[in-house]
């Protein structure tokens, strides 16, 4: 079955939530109460998780509904499959210092969080989110757009995607900071 991705809008919101909401997290409990807020926040890791899923939630639909959170959500007919948090660099403020050398002045967007459900793992649903925001900010005309993959050191996570996914859309290496990879795609 063909599947489609969709920007986030205001209307969506609620899909984006219930989605987050009810997805399985058993391979990272932590991240069930995230809503995908932890990069758009500048809190310590003490309040951090503090922080209640209620309270994420609620700032997460405040966002989308502001325009300020975006993203892109991926479906299977009527069903949500998954989310991809891409955006203006500028929006994930807990690692501007981080994101700030690699930007150089140019208007960047970054990937940062691919949240797929876990029966349509495997199946290119993250790759084709990934060409849609390619496409989105080249046609908000965009100078392009960083990744930042970390190496599977047995067990790690993907959840911010695959080195071959982002070299399969012309992304290139920049450096490897630890087990990150800084990618960078130029438009």
């Amino acid at each position: 079955m063909a599947y489609r991705v969709e920007p986030i809008k205001a209307e969506s919101s609620q899909i984006f939530t219930n989605y987050l909401g009810h997805i399985e997290f058993d391979h990272a409990p932590e991240w069930s109460t995230c809503y995908c807020r932890f990069y758009h926040t500048v809190c310590d890791q003490d309040e951090w998780m503090m922080r209640t899923g209620e309270t994420n939630k609620m700032e997460a639909t405040l966002a989308i509904k502001e325009g300020s959170m975006k993203g892109f959500l991926a479906f299977d007919g009527d069903k949500c499959i998954g989310w991809l948090n891409a955006n203006d660099h500028s929006s994930f403020i807990r690692i501007s210092d981080f994101l700030n050398p690699y930007v150089e002045n140019k208007k960047i967007a970054c990937t940062i969080c691919f949240v797929i459900h876990p029966d349509y793992r495997g199946q290119g649903v993250a790759r084709l989110m990934l060409k849609e925001a390619i496409n989105y900010y080249k046609a908000l005309n965009y100078d392009g757009m960083l990744a930042f993959p970390v190496e599977n050191t047995g067990g790690q996570r993907h959840y911010r995607g695959s080195v071959n996914m982002y070299q399969e859309q012309g992304y290139e290496l920049i450096e490897i900071k630890e087990q990150v990879h800084v990618m960078k795609l130029t438009f």
